[in-house]
């Protein structure tokens, strides 16, 4: 890892993220205690978290299209530039429809970027750093998904929700100033690509449906991301049967969870380099071990062990999520890796947002067991499918290199 803390560039984005990240898990705590202060009904908070949640599948593949279309570095200094302002909208939204159109364009938003900032990572790393550089911010994510929601909590309670977003568009200024300070030559975009967006999708799918590491992983990972919603929605349910202080079990079930996915993103490199094994076998065993540690987790009456499970569990989150976006940012080439890669991520979230619906409904109709029971089960069931049916599958498919070449990033 020494090589990419050496990598300007690279600490620049990672320094820039990081507290963006930082400051969106902080907002995404106060905006939340805010809205439920202003409605009192958790019905309307329920809305509110769908509704931050539509834009994933339609505006990450635009993101896509744009990222590829356009240079990346700029989007991300657009974007940032625009929720810095959009933030600080909320200061002034007195009534809940003000709050749910700024909240929406912020997803939105937020979206575009995810496409532009994960396609823009293999510009500024080289091809065999990219594990390292995966992992290195999969780790971040771990602990800020500790420390955010913690100290989004410590900001509201010490000062008002009007520290909360400003702290956050600060964040975003501060990403800014990162990503200008980033040099990376013959990133200027192209505008003549043929066809329009359409075109430039068609040209992204065929390339896609030719690459069975892709087609595989993303397989998988669908129905991974339709587990982990149902495992998020079932957690604060699952927490209340340990009957500790108000919110204590399910403090530290998350805390500890992180701590898995910080642990997995922390071995998987070590473990590709010490174990010859293919990307698609470590991923879906990392998966299956997510899927088995949740599992077992909800089947835990005692905290200690259930904690122990979901340690497991993030463990394998951690090991998957790392191995998902490289081999997406290695098998993608420069010209159509927005697209690719935000189409499926922008679809991974969807899914996961599918889930969280799901379980959501059933948790009334079934005990809590059975829906984690059974999202397990689907999980173990897919994996193997997939390995029958795609495992094996050789590469047929190459893009057209006269269709690659109708977009430049």
């Amino acid at each position: 890892m020494k090589k990419l803390f050496h990598n300007r560039n690279f600490m620049l984005q990672w320094f820039g993220q990081s507290l963006s990240g930082m400051g969106n898990w902080i907002n995404f705590v106060g905006l939340n205690l805010y809205v439920y202060q202003l409605t009192g009904s958790g019905k309307i908070l329920g809305l509110f978290l769908v509704a931050r949640m539509l834009p994933s599948l339609l505006f990450g593949s635009i993101g896509g299209y744009f990222a590829d279309r356009y240079p990346r570095r700029t989007i991300m200094i657009v974007c940032d530039t625009i929720r810095a302002i959009l933030v600080l909208g909320f200061l002034f939204a007195g009534d809940i429809t003000t709050i749910f159109i700024i909240g929406f364009i912020i997803s939105a938003i937020d979206k575009i970027f995810m496409a532009a900032n994960g396609s823009f990572l293999p510009n500024i790393v080289e091809k065999e750093d990219l594990l390292e550089a995966n992992s290195i911010n999969r780790m971040t994510v771990s602990v800020i998904m500790v420390l955010g929601p913690s100290l989004g909590a410590l900001l509201v309670n010490a000062f008002t929700y009007k520290v909360v977003f400003i702290v956050d568009s600060a964040t975003f200024v501060v990403s800014v100033i990162c990503s200008l300070l980033i040099t990376v030559p013959g990133l200027s975009g192209s505008k003549s690509s043929k066809g329009g967006i359409f075109e430039g999708f068609r040209t992204a799918w065929v390339f896609f449906m030719g690459k069975s590491a892709l087609i595989f992983l993303t397989f998988v990972r669908l129905v991974d991301a339709l587990g982990s919603g149902s495992y998020n929605t079932a957690l604060p349910i699952f927490s209340k049967s340990f009957h500790l202080a108000k919110g204590a079990a399910y403090g530290w079930l998350v805390a500890v969870w992180a701590m898995g996915e910080f642990t997995g993103s922390l071995i998987v490199n070590t473990i590709t380099k010490k174990i010859t094994v293919s990307p698609k076998k470590l991923f879906s065993i990392s998966v299956l071990l997510m899927a088995v540690g949740m599992g077992l987790t909800f089947r835990m009456q005692n905290l200690y062990l259930a904690l122990a499970f979901i340690f497991l569990g993030g463990v394998g989150d951690g090991i998957s999520n790392v191995l998902f976006n490289t081999v997406l940012m290695k098998e993608s080439p420069n010209e159509i890796r927005g697209r690719v890669y935000g189409s499926t991520v922008a679809l991974v979230y969807t899914v996961v947002a599918i889930g969280m619906a799901a379980a959501g409904f059933f948790i009334d109709k079934f005990p809590l067991h059975k829906i984690t029971d059974f999202c397990t089960i689907l999980i173990v069931v897919w994996v193997i499918l997939g390995f029958i049916f795609i495992g094996d599958k050789k590469e047929q498919k190459e893009i057209p290199a006269e269709e690659a070449k109708t977009v430049t990033s």
